[in-house]
Order: structure tokens, then sequence, then C-alpha cells
């Protein structure tokens, strides 16, 4: 296991600037996962929020509602270790124009465009991805749409259930936005 230094109960900076993710430091997320009321961790390999390339490896358990979002000012790129999710895009009144399968043996690596709202529903019971993006790490950067409720809003839960209902019984469509 490699030496993590804690930045919160769910967010960790490998200590080495030449870390190696394996096995161990995978389950070591998913535990910190199932610990996180969010139900999501994640290990920092770049050095700290200002570095200008951010490379994270993240874990999302099944439950985890990831609210749709946009980056105005980035592209983020993310390749699956493990398991399967539903990579959505949603137009500017939050319809899904897209549906992604992404797993190992499917859409292993997806680019999301700079602006592009998106969002995932995990399918497996861990989703495990490799996510790069640039920084530095701005908090209030992303933005969040109206149309989608924070996750401690009481319709949160009925909103990503919509969603999780949505993937589960539309065919996987794939649309340029």
């Amino acid at each position: 296991m490699i030496e993590l230094r804690a930045e919160s109960s769910d967010v960790w900076y490998a200590a080495d600037p030449g870390a190696r993710i394996g096995p161990a430091e995978i389950a070591f997320l998913k535990g910190a996962a199932a610990a996180s009321p969010r139900l999501r961790s994640r290990i920092c390999l770049h050095a700290d929020p200002d570095a200008p390339l951010h490379e994270m490896v993240i874990v999302h358990h099944r439950s985890c509602y990831v609210r749709p979002h946009r980056h105005p000012a980035k592209p983020e790129s993310l390749t699956v270790i493990e398991g399967s999710a539903t990579g959505l895009y949603f137009d500017a009144q939050g319809e899904i124009v897209t549906l992604l399968s992404l797993a190992p043996s499917a859409v292993s690596i997806w680019r999301i465009p700079q602006n592009a709202w998106h969002g995932l529903v995990i399918a497996s019971e861990w989703f495990v991805f490799y996510e790069v993006s640039s920084g530095p790490f701005v908090p209030g950067v992303s933005e969040f749409p109206a149309w989608a409720p924070h996750e401690r809003e009481d319709s949160a839960r009925a909103y990503a259930e919509a969603i999780r209902d949505r993937c589960v019984s539309a065919p996987v469509v794939e649309r340029r936005t």
C-alpha cells in the first residue's frame, strides 16, 4: 500500500510523485467509499489542488449520486478500471441526449468536452476509474443545473432513481452533443 496524505474523509493525496495504484489501493478506496456518506473516494496522484494537471483514481458505489454538472473552462477524461456505469450527456433543459455504456469491455475511455452537461449512473457495485483534467482546482467553478437537485435535497433520491430507471429501460444511444 502506498503512503497517503488525507485531505478529507474521502480524498487522499499520494505522498510519492511516482505513486503506483494497484489492488491494495483500490481495496482501500472501496472501504473508504463504503464508510463515506457520499459513497465515493479518491486518491489524487497530483501534488496538490494547484497542480496544472490533475490525475485521480476514483471509486463510486452503485448508490452514489453523481449530480449532473459541467466544467465551462476545461475538458476531462475518464478511463474505466473496473465495473460499469452509464455516462450521460444532457441538454440545457436536463433531457438526456446521450447514454454511453462505460466498462472495460465497452467504452473504456470517455473524453468529456468543456461545457458539456454530464453525469454518471453506476451500474456495478463499484465503479473504479482514472480521471484526468487540468488544474488548478477552484471550488465553485463547476456548474450545477437547477434541474438536478443537490445531493442533500429531499428530491435528490427520486431524481437519481428516475435517471437510473431511464438508463436501465432505454437502449444505449450514442450521439454527439
